[in-house]
C-alpha cells in the first residue's frame, strides 16, 4: 500500500474532487462547521477553493500550488483552507462565483476566493499561476496580498465586503403584477441570437463555441410557432457542425465540455452528463422536427455511450469524464498519421486520414482531434469507390481505432451520481424511447427512476443530491428536484405507469414546500431545510445547465394540466411573472423560462390513450403522435377509466371494445376518438413545412444516394429470387 507523507481532512469525504486533494500538503477542510469555527478562533481568514473533478485548470493549478509544500507552507500558516466540490454543493458555487463576478468582472473554476472568518468574500480570482505569467499574478504573491489586506485594512474591507453583499442580495425576482408579454421577448431573444449566429460555422460568436441547448430549444419552438425559416436554418448548420467537429467524439459518441476554437474542432475535453443528456434530447427534438438521419444517429450513439462508459451496476449515471489523462489534456483523444498507418493500413489509413482530416505535420502529428472534413459523399469521388465499400472500409476501421483507444490509459471517470443530472439523462431516454422506437431506452429510464426514488429520500423527506461509495448525502438543490420532476414526468409519458405520476405530485409538493417564495413568486437555488448561506440566490438565468426555475416552472405546468392540480398552474405562472424584470433586461439569457412561458400561453394538446396498449395498433398510434416535434403537449393513459383520480382529464376517456383508441383535445375542442396513425395525424396540427433548400447540400446528395441504394438492393433481391441463385 501507497504510503503518503501529507494527509489532510479530506481523506473522510467522498467527492472524487476532494479526495484528488487528500495528500496535499496543504491543510485543507471541507466546508462546514469546524473549518469556519477555527477561522473564527484563530482569526484567520478562508480561502476557499472551489472546483470539480473534470476541471483542466482545477488539476493545474493544483499541480502547481497545492502539491508545492513551499506554497502550502504560506496557506497553512495564513489561512483556513477550505475546498469545495461544485458539483456535490451548486448552492456555495453559485453565491461564489456571483461573488468573483462583482470582484473582477468575470468566473470560472478554479475559484480561488478569499473570505472573512463569516465567511463574507473580499478578494480573489480563478487560476492564479505559480508565478506571475499569463497578465496574471503569481499565487504566492496574491496569498500575501489577501492576508495583508485583512490584517492590515479591516476597515476597508468591511466596505469592500458590504458592497459585494448588496449586489449578492439584489432581488431577482420581479414583485409587480405586470404579466410578461410572452411572444414579444421570445422574438427579441430570437433576434439576439441571430444577431449572434455565426453563418459561417454555426454556434454564436466569433471564437470558443459552447453548446447552448436551451438556447436552441428556444429556436426550436420560435419555428414551430411562427414558421421562421432563419430559426431552423441555424439550428441546422450548428447542430450538424457540432456532429462533424471533434467536440464530438468520433469513435466512441457523447460530446466534450466546449469547443476551443470557431470551427468546433478542438474542445476542451472533459465529457459531463448534463450536457450529454441535453444534447441527446435536443437532437431527438430535430429528429422529429427535420426527419434528417443525423439527428436519430447522434441520440443513438450518446446513449450508447452512456450505456458503455457513464452507467453504475444500479442502473444510475455518473457525472463526468475527465479532461485530463496522465497529466495531460485531451491525449487520450488524439491520433497521427503513424497510428493509421500502423493500425490500418496505408490504403485504409489514407481513406479515414481524408475523412477524419488528419495531418503529418510538426504541430499535429501526434496530436490530431477528428472530425469529418471530407464528406462520405466526397469520399466516394476523391477515392473513386463504391458507397458500399467506403461504408464497410469506415465502419471497420473506426472499429479498429475504438479498440486500440481502449488500450490506453484512459481519462478519469467520476462516479459520483448527482440526482439532478440523473433526471436530464432520464428524460433524454424516455424521449429516445418516444421517439426512437429503442425499446431498451425505456428500461434505462426506469431502472434509473427506480434508483434515485430508492436511494435518494432522507428520513427527514427530503431528496438528497449526491450518492457516493454507496451512502447518499447533501440536501438536494433546486436543480435536483425540478430535474427530476422532470424525468418523473417523462417517465409517466413513456410507461403510461401511474406510479410516476403519483411520484412526481409528492415530489412537487416537496419542491414548493421548500424552495418556492410565497412572497415574490419564483424557486430559491436553495431550500427552507439547507444550510444558511450569505445570500440566498433565486436564478433564473440559463448556464451550462438549464435554469432550475424554468424546469421547476415547465414541470409544474405540465403536471398541473395532468393532476388537474390549480395551484401547480398558479404557482407556474406566478414564477414565470416573477422574472418579468429580469427577462425584459436580457430574454436571451432566459430562454429555459421563456419555452416555459410558451408553453404556459400556448393551446395544449391534450393526448388521451384508451384501450389495451399491448394491442399491435397501438405502436402505429403513438408513433404518429411523435414523429412531429410538438412541445406543448400532455400524453396520459385512461386505462379504462381507472387513472381518472390522478389524472382528471382521462375522465370518460373508454374504449368501448378493448382496441387503443385516442381522444385529442385541443383549443377548448375534444375530437371523438379516432383508432388509427392516419386518423390521429389528420386531427393533430401540422408542423410548418420545411423548405427543401433548408439543409446542406450534403445531406440533399445522401439522402439521394440512399434512394439510388434502396433502389439497388431492391432489383438484386428481385434477379435472386427469379434466378434460383442463393445471396
Amino acid at each position: 500500500m501507497k504510503e503518503f507523507q501529507f494527509t489532510n481532512l479530506l481523506v473522510g469525504e467522498t467527492s472524487p474532487y476532494l479526495l484528488q486533494h487528500q495528500h496535499n500538503p496543504v491543510d485543507w477542510y471541507p466546508w462546514g462547521r469546524e473549518a469556519h469555527a477555527r477561522a473564527k478562533s484563530d482569526d484567520k481568514p478562508i480561502f476557499l477553493s472551489i472546483g470539480y473533478s473534470s476541471c483542466h485548470w482545477c488539476h493545474v493549478m493544483a499541480r502547481e500550488s497545492f502539491e508545492c509544500e513551499v506554497t502550502a507552507r504560506i496557506m497553512n500558516e495564513k489561512f483556513i483552507n477550505i475546498k469545495v466540490d461544485r458539483e456535490e454543493r451548486p448552492d456555495i458555487d453559485a453565491v461564489y462565483m456571483k461573488s468573483i463576478i462583482s470582484l473582477v468582472g468575470q468566473g470560472g473554476w478554479p475559484i480561488s476566493l478569499f473570505l472573512t472568518p463569516d465567511c463574507k468574500p473580499y478578494f480573489g480570482g480563478t487560476y492564479y499561476p505559480p508565478a506571475t505569467k499569463f497578465n496574471r499574478p503569481g499565487f504566492s504573491q496574491v496569498l500575501r496580498e489577501a492576508f495583508t489586506l485583512y490584517k492590515e485594512q479591516k476597515d476597508n474591507l468591511e466596505i469592500r465586503t458590504h458592497k459585494i453583499l448588496e449586489k449578492l442580495r439584489i432581488p431577482e425576482s420581479n414583485s409587480g403584477n405586470d404579466v410578461i408579454s410572452v411572444h414579444r421577448l421570445i422574438d427579441e431573444a430570437v433576434h439576439i441570437m441571430e444577431e449572434r449566429y455565426d453563418a459561417e460555422e454555426g454556434g454564436f460568436g466569433s471564437g470558443m463555441k459552447f453548446p447552448e441547448p436551451m438556447n436552441y430549444t428556444m429556436l426550436l419552438r420560435h419555428w414551430v410557432r411562427t414558421g421562421a425559416d432563419e430559426s431552423i436554418r441555424m439550428l441546422d448548420k450548428t447542430l450538424t457542425k457540432m456532429a462533424e467537429g471533434g467536440m464530438y467524439d468520433q469513435l466512441g459518441g457523447g460530446f466534450h465540455r466546449y469547443s476551443t476554437d470557431r470551427y468546433w474542432r478542438i474542445p476542451h475535453f472533459e465529457k459531463m452528463l448534463y450536457d450529454n443528456a441535453l444534447l441527446a434530447k435536443l437532437y431527438i427534438d430535430m429528429a422529429q422536427a427535420t426527419k434528417q438521419d443525423l439527428y436519430s444517429d447522434v441520440p443513438r450513439d450518446i446513449f450508447k455511450y452512456i450505456l458503455s462508459e457513464m452507467t453504475s451496476p444500479e442502473g444510475a449515471f455518473y457525472s463526468g469524464q475527465d479532461a485530463d489523462t496522465d497529466g495531460e489534456e485531451g491525449c487520450y483523444y488524439f491520433w497521427g498519421m503513424k497510428d493509421f498507418l500502423d493500425l490500418l493500413g496505408p490504403r485504409n489509413a489514407k481513406v479515414l486520414a481524408r475523412h477524419f482530416g488528419i495531418t503529418s505535420s510538426k504541430a499535429t502529428a501526434q496530436k490530431n482531434v477528428l472530425y469529418i472534413k471530407e464528406s462520405i459523399e466526397n469520399l466516394v469521388k476523391l477515392e473513386g469507390i463504391a458507397i458500399f465499400e467506403l461504408d464497410h472500409i469506415l465502419s471497420k476501421s473506426k472499429e479498429i481505432l475504438l479498440q486500440a483507444r481502449e488500450k490506453r490509459s484512459r481519462p478519469f471517470t467520476d462516479k459520483k451520481i448527482i440526482t439532478g443530472w440523473n433526471g436530464l439523462m432520464i428524460t433524454a431516454f424516455a424521449s429516445g424511447y418516444m421517439v426512437l422506437h429503442g425499446k431498451n431506452y425505456l428500461n434505462v429510464a426506469i431502472r434509473a427512476g427506480e434508483f434515485l426514488w430508492d436511494n435518494m429520500w432522507a428520513e427527514n423527506g427530503l431528496l438528497l443530491r449526491i450518492y457516493s461509495n454507496g451512502k447518499s448525502k447533501i440536501n438536494g438543490c433546486l436543480e435536483d428536484y425540478a430535474y427530476f420532476l422532470e424525468a418523473l414526468i417523462a417517465l409517466y409519458e413513456a410507461s403510461f405507469d401511474l406510479v410516476w405520476i403519483e411520484r412526481a405530485n409528492q415530489l412537487a409538493d416537496k419542491m414548493i414546500d421548500e424552495f418556492y417564495d410565497e412572497k415574490e413568486g419564483g424557486f430559491f437555488m436553495s431550500g427552507a431545510s439547507s444550510e444558511v448561506l450569505i445570500a440566498r440566490l433565486k436564478n433564473a438565468a440559463d448556464e451550462a445547465i438549464p435554469s432550475a426555475n424554468a424546469i421547476a416552472i415547465l414541470s409544474l405546468l405540465k403536471l398541473g394540466h395532468l393532476s388537474g392540480n390549480k395551484r401547480y398552474l398558479e404557482i407556474g405562472a406566478n414564477s414565470v411573472n416573477a422574472f418579468k424584470r429580469r427577462i425584459d433586461k436580457n430574454p436571451a439569457a432566459h430562454t429555459g423560462i421563456l419555452s416555459a412561458a410558451d408553453f404556459m400561453s400556448s393551446s395544449i394538446t391534450e393526448v388521451i390513450f384508451a384501450g389495451g396498449l399491448e394491442n399491435s395498433s397501438f405502436e402505429d398510434i403513438r408513433d404518429s403522435l411523435h414523429q412531429d416535434y410538438r412541445p406543448n403537449k400532455v400524453i396520459a393513459w385512461s386505462k379504462n377509466g381507472q387513472a381518472s383520480h390522478l389524472i382528471p382529464l382521462t375522465e370518460g376517456k373508454l374504449s368501448t371494445d378493448g382496441a387503443p383508441a385516442v381522444y385529442v383535445c385541443q383549443q377548448e375542442t375534444c375530437h371523438p376518438p379516432v383508432r388509427s396513425g392516419k386518423e390521429l395525424a389528420s386531427i393533430l396540427k401540422p408542423p410548418p413545412e420545411i423548405r427543401i433548400n433548408i439543409f446542406d447540400y450534403d445531406k440533399q446528395i445522401k439522402d439521394a444516394e440512399k434512394e439510388e441504394q434502396g433502389k439497388f438492393l431492391g432489383v438484386m433481391d428481385q434477379i435472386f429470387k427469379h434466378s434460383g441463385l442463393k445471396k
